[in-house]
């Protein structure tokens, strides 16, 4: 075995792998990620980082356009997987691993890449804000759990904006509009972000476009990039299990890592119908949940829903109130199977009112379970 050989076996055992969830693939991102634990392997958020691109389900449409655009964005050495069931995970990692050392086919893709340097300015623009993929907008915590857990907040992924006609900066950012709405009367004070719908944390498939003034949101809406429902949990063990999974992107987001392992470690054990072992686990997380001084701190008072809204839009009662309280419902939710899906139409008034960081815990806060249409139980 040469040198080069060497390197790139030893540079599998660290690889980074960005995985995608489409709507309705949640039983195959989790199987997948499970995987992907069980090999050393990490998930990362940024494609810049990423060796490896897998894709849980089977994208189509905007989804799909985005998924290239991402996939473009990858460094070599790398790999894209496809994984539209759960059968053959294990195998399919295996020769995802053999790709990556296959110096021989490295070499044709790279030399089969688009030039970059010869990108037109639409094409630039693209390229640019796919870097700034590891761009953190999530709440700063600026301090440590009980646990002194890391604080990390992981990056924001705006890929598959549509800048359209909007003039571009040299750098490919989007200039500021004015709107007839302007607090202070500027022009440069209107911008349109989109959110999702590849995004740490966040539903599958979902697309938020919201307006900024100043940082923030003044008008959103939202959509889901395909035909399928992101609620699609299934049997009460996938539908506590998926709960959990919530929880953990909460937690994730709000700068608590250590309880975001937690929350997974007992979404695995009802998926693998270890249900005494995971309410143990919960109930521990509660109680931690309740003595944190970095979650009062991050999500008491943050993201608040009124009454008043909840029911105008007949979502569940469960729903007002802030992250904090949403995040003890969430674990209850996790307790007992309960909770009412939340129709994606709605998603865009829940966070008018907050800035970007604040928008995504509020999404988080919600659960993943939405739907495209319907209303929520209202009880």
């Amino acid at each position: 075995m040469g040198m080069r050989e060497w390197l790139a076996t030893r540079a599998v055992r660290a690889t980074q792998v960005l995985l995608v969830e489409c709507p309705g693939a949640w039983a195959v991102r989790v199987s997948t990620e499970r995987a992907v634990a069980q090999r050393g392997w990490r998930i990362t958020a940024s494609p810049a980082t990423a060796d490896v691109l897998i894709v849980a389900g089977r994208p189509a449409g905007e989804l799909a356009e985005v998924l290239d655009r991402l996939w473009g964005a990858m460094p070599g050495p790398r790999a894209r997987l496809d994984i539209g069931a759960q059968t053959d995970i294990g195998t399919s990692l295996d020769e995802v691993a053999k790709l990556l050392t296959d110096l021989w086919a490295q070499a044709e893709d790279a030399a089969h890449r688009p030039n970059r340097g010869s990108s037109t300015g639409d094409q630039h623009g693209e390229i640019a804000h796919a870097g700034h993929k590891g761009m953190d907008h999530s709440v700063d915590a600026g301090m440590q759990n009980d646990d002194d857990a890391d604080t990390d907040h992981g990056g924001m992924d705006h890929g598959g904006m549509d800048h359209g006609g909007m003039e571009m900066a040299p750098d490919g950012i989007p200039l500021a509009e004015g709107s007839d709405e302007d607090r202070d009367g500027l022009e440069m004070d209107a911008v349109p972000v989109r959110l999702g719908p590849v995004l740490p944390h966040w539903p599958a498939g979902l697309v938020l476009d919201v307006t900024l003034h100043g940082d923030l949101v003044v008008d959103a809406t939202a959509h889901l990039v395909d035909d399928n429902d992101v609620n699609t949990a299934g049997s009460e063990e996938a539908a506590v299990a998926r709960a959990c999974d919530d929880v953990a992107a909460l937690l994730d987001l709000a700068g608590w890592p250590d309880g975001a392992t937690r929350a997974r470690a007992a979404r695995d054990g009802f998926l693998d119908r270890r249900e005494d072992s995971s309410a143990a686990i919960l109930t521990d997380l509660r109680r931690r949940v309740a003595a944190s001084r970095l979650l009062r701190w991050s999500l008491r008072g943050v993201g608040v829903l009124h009454p008043d809204l909840v029911r105008e839009l007949g979502l569940p009662e469960h729903l007002a109130g802030d992250c904090l309280e949403r995040l003890n419902g969430l674990l209850d939710r996790a307790r007992d199977a309960t909770g009412a899906p939340v129709p994606v139409a709605d998603l865009g008034q829940l966070v008018i009112g907050c800035d970007l960081a604040v928008a995504r815990l509020v999404v988080a806060s919600l659960g993943g379970a939405l739907v495209r249409a319907g209303v929520g139980s209202g009880a």
